[in-house]
């Protein structure tokens, strides 16, 4: 009775972005009169799904999601600031639905947690702080514990640094490319609003590498294990980002948009702080020295893209990394989780080999970052390939569209090799295959008793 029956996992067309929803069936009712408890992971998208395919709008997304939990979520969690994950939450019809389901409980990175706000006293845990919604052990808090001064310095840049991207990113008059680089990064202030709004009370669960999520009697059978983000207290080069010093290369970030952002401003014809207009450039005809003006301006394009795309990994990398375990069945979504993300886990291995081999045997998995290069480890892809004889195959669900990010071949998403490499050792369920181009959404299921495999469900008519 304390173990469901099934898990359905349900991935809806949203065209770029993610949003899935975990459903626990049991074969007898809980306390609480239901024999179900659901899971919802992200609702955003960044780019509507292919011509041709389903619509995927958000509003008629969250009406699908509330017919599939008979109106009742019991977890809602969202894995990290961007767009693509949590738009949805932006658009009214929506946001009235996920008011209506009420989660119970919210999952977001400790990087969310408004203990870390600009403008909070100090770590949560410090004295005169506020607390987390769901505290690190007592022998760990404070200073020296998970959350302490190196991850509120990291969280509050990240927070300045979306300030200056979003400022990029209204300048109409900078370069096309930077501007849309810049609009991906924007803080949504409308979706972390609801999101705060829906985390209130005790409900936010603000969530860090070994965290309690709180679940198991929320979802009775369920055993969460929090992967990621690890904080920089945790694993300091989760902050690095290949640059030699902690936090280096952010704080480099935060400085550099500032200047670009004021620099643009002025080349778009706006004032400057002491209210005086900026005087008429002067015309370049042809020649060496407009030749070296457009090569200039070029260059400094190519920075500021670097930038804004550095801000996008240091993003991915505050995406929760959760495992979810139902009996012997098991399901791994690690958001958009970059390698430095990952990193913390993948050492653990030496020394932790039950949980290598709880990976190496996961029944699910949702594909990271979209297909994205630099998201599915290769160690974890060695681990599938080598599975013990016997074991159900694994299921892989990616949840993506082609064309939108990346035109080179080393780094369009999803990336082909990736691709190839999971199909090798999964069967791939992909949110862009033609062969499920007309269906709202796509639905696996598994017995929990038997273990797996997970089987693809027909679409309804």
């Amino acid at each position: 009775m304390n173990t469901p029956a099934r898990v359905r996992v349900r991935m809806y067309q949203v065209g770029f972005g993610d949003c899935l929803l975990i459903s626990a069936e049991y074969d007898e009712p809980l306390a609480d009169g239901r024999a179900e408890r659901h899971i919802l992971i992200d609702y955003g998208t960044s780019h509507s799904p292919r011509k041709g395919f389903a619509r995927g709008r958000m509003a008629d997304v969250a009406a699908l999601i509330e017919q599939h939990t008979h109106g009742v979520l019991d977890v809602l969690a969202v894995t990290h600031r961007h767009r693509d994950h949590l738009r949805g939450f932006e658009v009214d019809a929506g946001a009235e639905i996920l008011r209506r389901l009420a989660p119970k409980v919210v999952l977001r990175s400790w990087t969310e947690d408004p203990a870390l706000a600009p403008d909070a006293p100090g770590p949560a845990g410090a004295p005169g702080a506020p607390a987390l919604a769901a505290p690190p052990p007592a022998e760990a808090a404070g200073a020296g514990g998970p959350v302490g001064p190196a991850s509120v310095r990291y969280a509050r840049l990240l927070g300045a640094a979306q300030e200056h991207a979003g400022a990029l990113a209204g300048l109409a008059a900078h370069d096309k490319l930077v501007a849309a680089a810049a609009e991906e990064q924007l803080k949504n202030a409308d979706a972390v609003a609801l999101l705060d709004e829906l985390s209130a009370g005790q409900r936010g669960r603000y969530l860090y590498t070994g965290a309690d999520a709180g679940l198991a009697d929320l979802v009775p059978g369920l055993v969460t294990t929090v992967l990621g983000p690890p904080t920089p207290e945790q694993e300091p080069d989760v902050t690095r980002q290949a640059a030699d010093d902690d936090e280096y290369w952010l704080t480099a970030l935060d400085a550099s948009l500032a200047l670009s952002t004021s620099v643009a401003a002025s080349e778009a014809g706006e004032a400057d702080e002491d209210g005086e207009e900026p005087s008429d450039s002067v015309p370049v005809g042809p020649g060496p020295v407009r030749w070296l003006i457009d090569n200039l301006k070029a260059q400094r394009t190519h920075s500021l893209l670097r930038l804004v795309r550095n801000l996008d990994d240091a993003l991915n990398n505050t995406s929760l990394l959760l495992l979810f375990e139902f009996g012997e069945l098991s399901l791994l979504f690690p958001g958009d989780a970059q390698i430095e993300n990952w990193q913390h886990t993948l050492k653990r291995f030496a020394k932790e080999p039950e949980l290598r081999a709880k990976l190496a045997t996961i029944d699910l998995y949702k594909v990271g970052h979209h297909g994205s290069r630099n998201a599915t480890p290769r160690t974890l892809w060695s681990l599938w390939k080598d599975r013990p004889e016997g074991l159900p195959r694994l299921t892989a669900l990616m949840s993506t569209r082609q064309g939108v990010h990346g035109k080179a071949v080393d780094t369009a998403v999803p990336q082909d090799n990736l691709v190839t490499a999971l199909k090798e050792v999964s069967d791939l369920y992909s949110s862009d295959d033609d062969t499920h181009k007309s269906a709202d959404y796509l639905e696996v299921e598994a017995d929990v008793a038997v273990g797996g495999p997970f089987r693809l469900v027909p679409p309804k008519p």
